[in-house]
């Protein structure tokens, strides 16, 4: 059974950044160029340099000579090995065993999810559906062994099957140049004319161990099957704070939108993986001079999709303005919170409610700013003027309050009336409070209609009678 997937993205690093760029731009030549003793080779390529007679491995001179209009950028492992591990980051939602071979391979162990996505070809299919999301080039093969299927995708020989007897004939006709072994080692195998790994598999374990060392036996145990190294399996990191670079200087914040689209989606994959949802990002543009432009933007609601991140952002985003031209872009997720339920309801009417007002409440912070929206919060006391206050909103529990009448609207002053003017509806209800402040009252409270049969709050005290306020 061929238990292992390999992943191998041999231009990462370009096309990610590619990704990064709108359309027009990635519509042309691109190449990213290794510079080792003044020597400046090219190590990746996009489809149009290809196209246009661009080879990996050609002098720079010779490329930029072949396509004048080609663009050139310097190569940076370190930055690869980043990318790998936000590409884990969202294959990490389908598959739990992943090992990262940086910059440029990913493995995956599959036998574990075997039932889970009804066989071999189920996980495959569900593996490439998420790579569907990302514009990256890759190639992608099964083995028996870990090394197997490394050295299968690493030669873009894509052996997708779980027949152990595929991937062995594929791994037999590999050059012996692309066995993964050191340099050294490979040059002493051809002395000899063993110029295939099959040619090498056939030969004697021990003997090939007596002539070219013990690694060789081990190397030949390893690509049997029957030597399982040890793997550091990839964990997700407890915290989100991803940062990009763009290819060029960009002024406007929505220039921005094609990175920061790539970049919540990340943040989406790293919250499903926890199963965790947040209330806030921290939007972070990087000029070239000085501190960089901070937006922190604040949900009503918990989120975790990048669509409802976006849409969210964007609107945070026109209110802002940039002093400066971008160079890089960074995302940092805060207050991540459990998506488990607070509460337990046996029908979801009520939490399907509260959700739409919290979404509408998000919305209504990103477009006129959170001081701009708010809400009236309750106190323990029962003097109607000191019952509540306007605060900045927050969600709070929805408590029922019909079995006190209460009218929506409370004068900012009470008003003198002539009790005749006025028919009863319900009442009293007397308040007595305050006795423990300078301000007590004794009131009694009715219900009553006007003249023009609008509905009002009046009472009576041992100063007369006074309007309150007004139902709705």
């Amino acid at each position: 059974m061929n238990a292992w997937l390999y992943l191998h993205f041999p231009h990462l690093l370009l096309d990610y950044q590619l990704a990064l760029q709108p359309p027009e731009a990635a519509a042309k030549p691109h190449a990213l160029v290794h510079t080792v003793a003044a020597r400046r080779t090219l190590v990746q390529a996009n489809q149009v340099a290809l196209q246009q007679g661009v080879e990996v491995g050609m002098a720079d001179v010779l490329a930029s000579t072949l396509v004048p209009e080609l663009s050139l950028k310097e190569h940076d492992p370190l930055r690869e090995s980043a990318m790998l591990t936000q590409l884990a980051q969202v294959l990490y939602q389908d598959i739990a065993h992943i090992v990262l071979h940086p910059p440029q391979g990913m493995l995956c162990e599959i036998r574990s999810l075997l039932r889970l996505h009804q066989g071999f070809h189920g996980v495959l299919a569900r593996i490439q559906a998420r790579l569907e999301q990302w514009p990256l080039r890759y190639c992608i093969s099964s083995g028996y062994s870990p090394l197997v299927a490394k050295l299968l995708a690493q030669s873009q020989y894509a052996v997708l099957t779980p027949e152990v007897d595929t991937a062995k004939a594929a791994v037999a006709q590999l050059p012996i140049e692309q066995s993964g072994l050191p340099a050294q080692q490979i040059a002493r195998l051809r002395d000899v004319g063993l110029l295939t790994l099959g040619s090498v598999m056939q030969r004697p374990r021990a003997e090939l161990g007596v002539r070219f060392g013990r690694a060789i036996t081990l190397y030949l145990a390893e690509l049997a099957g029957e030597l399982a190294p040890p793997q550091n399996f990839y964990h997700p990191p407890a915290r989100f704070d991803e940062r990009v670079e763009l290819a060029a200087e960009v002024a406007t914040w929505p220039q921005l939108l094609f990175p920061l689209k790539r970049l919540l989606q990340q943040a989406e994959s790293f919250l499903q993986s926890h199963q965790w949802s947040t209330r806030a990002l921290l939007i972070r543009a990087h000029h070239r001079h000085g501190p960089p432009t901070q937006v922190t933007i604040q949900f009503a609601h918990a989120v975790w999709q990048q669509a409802d991140l976006l849409s969210l952002s964007q609107l945070h985003l026109e209110r802002q303005q940039l002093h400066a031209p971008v160079l890089e872009l960074s995302v940092r997720v805060q207050r991540p919170e459990s998506r488990q339920a607070k509460r337990s309801q046996m029908f979801a009417e009520a939490n399907e409610h509260a959700d739409s007002l919290n979404e509408l409440v998000s919305r209504l912070q990103a477009r006129l700013g959170e001081s701009k929206v708010q809400s009236t919060q309750l106190h323990d006391d029962w003097r109607p003027e000191r019952h509540g206050a306007i605060q900045a909103w927050q969600q709070t529990e929805v408590t029922n309050t019909n079995a006190v009448q209460r009218p929506c609207w409370l004068l900012p002053q009470v008003e003198p009336i002539h009790r005749q003017q006025w028919q009863l509806q319900w009442g009293p209800e007397r308040i007595v409070s305050g006795w423990w402040d300078a301000a007590p009252i004794q009131r009694d409270y009715y219900v009553a209609l006007d003249a023009q049969q609008r509905q009002a709050w009046i009472y009576h005290s041992d100063k007369g009678w006074f309007l309150h306020g007004w139902f709705s």
